[in-house]
């Protein structure tokens, strides 16, 4: 499927400001815990209570990249159901980016509050702007959205402003 870049951006610009939230569930300690031995990051803040309240903190908390670099918090689909540059449609929410090829542009990240188990978290996506460009292959987007992390109460756990590059 072929997609026209210049008639996407112009389709895109008018979600400009749009913005919806998502419900991403409980935290738990098993799944940064994960995260963290993946990451090769084994602070024993992750792990050990005793290490945690030490560092003053009520409880072990999430590594500090854990919710901005979770891309999927569905269980996951099958392979044959992912995108060509292997993520899924929902990773995008409202956004109208289906025959795209999308990949990270940067990102900047305001650490708020840390994340410990059993936290209620949801995540609000917004996009914040779009631009056509000319690459050496021909033309691409840059999409610019912001995620907001935030914690039962509403307040801010992360900040992540991320610009992704389509084509």
């Amino acid at each position: 499927m072929s997609v026209s870049i210049p008639d996407l951006c112009e389709e895109l610009k008018r979600y400009v400001g749009r913005s919806e939230r998502t419900d991403l569930g409980i935290i738990r300690r098993e799944a940064f815990q994960r995260f963290a031995i993946a990451a090769d990051n084994l602070n024993p803040v992750f792990f050990e209570a005793d290490s945690a309240k030490a560092a003053g903190y009520s409880d072990v908390i999430a590594p500090l990249l854990f919710l901005s670099a979770v891309g999927d918090w569905q269980g996951g689909p099958p392979q044959d159901a992912l995108r060509p540059d292997g993520t899924t449609s929902h990773e995008f929410a409202f956004l109208p980016l289906e025959g795209l090829r999308i990949m990270g542009g940067g990102q900047d990240l305001d650490l708020h509050a840390p994340v410990t188990d059993g936290a209620r978290v949801s995540m609000e996506l917004r996009l914040d702007g779009v631009e056509m460009k000319q690459g050496r292959s021909g033309d691409l987007l840059l999409i610019k959205v912001t995620q907001i992390y935030r914690d039962a109460a509403d307040l801010p756990l992360v900040t992540c402003r991320e610009t992704f590059i389509a084509r």
